[in-house]
């Protein structure tokens, strides 16, 4: 905890992303040279693409590495708009970022005065309530209560119950699809939600981060854009998920009404200047071509391996996962039970730490997802770790007593 007498009222309380700590957590047990599978952080593995290294080397051999425009390369810019299939916009509703994060707290900057409440769905990612607060926001989930909400998903209706108890709602930020619960709302549920922000004139803010990583042969339900629609309408995507190997080149955007995003290009001049030029052309490399399904593919028949061996994992009812590298693990039948060694597992940060200690099986607590009860296991891994981190799974809860 960081000393509140000397640090902001709003950064006080804060901690490290807990999806990053894993990620030095996994580092330092292969330096001990202790077993470790690493279903932790939500990281695309394998080799960078060569056209997205060329994009990269090429902009810094020709010493473009100067100040570029503080929204973003235009012909990236342009670029965005292809790969999201976008009509009726132009390069002045887009702006490109230091990573998807970038993006999102430049909404809540952006749209947010001092106490306006923001609203997310069930099980936010964890760095959205956090940046929320960060620009001085008051971030509320939204809970599911309606008699269809199934795996934590949100109702037009439930959406309508906490609007009518918070006037001062700013926004909805709906990740679809969802990190961590791997679901996927269909178009008919987006619509709905959609429909209700336009009415109660609130932003409708939709990361779709994962969008090309659904599965099953379905296509990525997009939300209506038109003259109703686009006054209220913001999309968040960048190139960390759907790409191998391209979080760390830290390249988002977002595409928005025009008086939002000329605000939130405003406000980037004046404190990154924008993001990094050579990462940019590598982006506008990656996304210049047609998107090859490889990885989806790859994605899909490890979330079928987690399907049929999930049936031995004892104490556990995996979800489905129609979209994104995420399987969403409800561990409740665990809790009160004791290890071998005679520990009592309280809460999820108890599973999630037991697993690693003695079984090397790396997972996110779902309490980092205001979850508790729940495990995240992230399986962008090779088809082998995959293999031997369920085995290891499956033996320490069957070990349970």
């Amino acid at each position: 905890m960081l000393d509140a007498e000397r640090i902001s009222s709003k950064l006080a309380k804060f901690r490290t992303s807990s999806t990053l700590e894993l990620k030095v957590l996994v580092a330092e047990r292969r330096r001990a040279g202790l077993p470790v599978y690493d279903f932790g952080l939500g990281e695309t593995k394998g080799s960078l693409a060569p056209h997205v290294r060329e994009g990269f080397l090429h902009a810094v051999a020709s010493e473009q590495t100067m100040y570029g425009d503080p929204a973003g390369l235009p012909e990236l810019r342009a670029a965005v708009l292809g790969w999201l299939g976008l009509r009726g916009y132009g390069v002045e509703n887009v702006v490109v970022t230091n990573g998807a994060k970038q993006s999102l707290f430049n909404i809540f900057l952006t749209l947010c005065n001092p106490a306006d409440c923001v609203l997310f769905e069930a099980a936010p990612w964890v760095s959205y309530q956090p940046l929320a607060t960060a620009a001085y926001a008051f971030p509320v989930m939204v809970l599911p209560t309606s008699p269809e909400s199934r795996y934590l998903k949100v109702t037009a209706e439930d959406l309508r119950r906490n609007l009518d108890l918070r006037p001062h709602a700013k926004l909805f930020l709906l990740n679809n699809p969802c990190n961590p619960t791997g679901q996927l709302y269909d178009g008919g549920e987006v619509e709905e939600l959609l429909r209700v922000c336009v009415e109660r004139r609130v932003f409708f803010v939709l990361d779709r981060l994962y969008w090309r990583l659904v599965f099953d042969g379905r296509s990525y339900p997009e939300p209506r854009v038109d003259d109703e629609t686009r006054r209220w309408l913001i999309q968040v995507d960048g190139m960390s998920k759907n790409f191998r190997r391209a979080g760390g080149l830290r390249i988002g955007w977002c595409v928005a009404p025009t008086d939002v995003a000329r605000a939130m290009a405003n406000l980037q001049s004046h404190y990154t200047s924008g993001p990094s030029t050579p990462a940019q052309h590598a982006a506008l490399a990656a996304i210049s071509r047609p998107y090859q399904g490889e990885l989806r593919e790859d994605l899909e028949r490890k979330r079928d391996l987690i399907a049929r061996r999930a049936p031995r994992l004892a104490r556990v009812e995996v979800w489905p996962t129609p979209a994104t590298f995420y399987s969403f693990w409800d561990v409740r039948a665990a809790l009160g039970a004791r290890t071998p060694a005679g520990e009592r597992l309280a809460s999820s940060d108890d599973v999630a730490s037991w697993l690693i200690r003695d079984h090397g099986v790396v997972t996110a607590s779902g309490r980092a997802f205001d979850q508790d009860g729940f495990l995240r296991i992230s399986f962008s891994v090779p088809e082998e770790e995959l293999e031997g981190g369920l085995d290891a799974a499956a033996a320490a809860f069957a070990s349970l007593s």
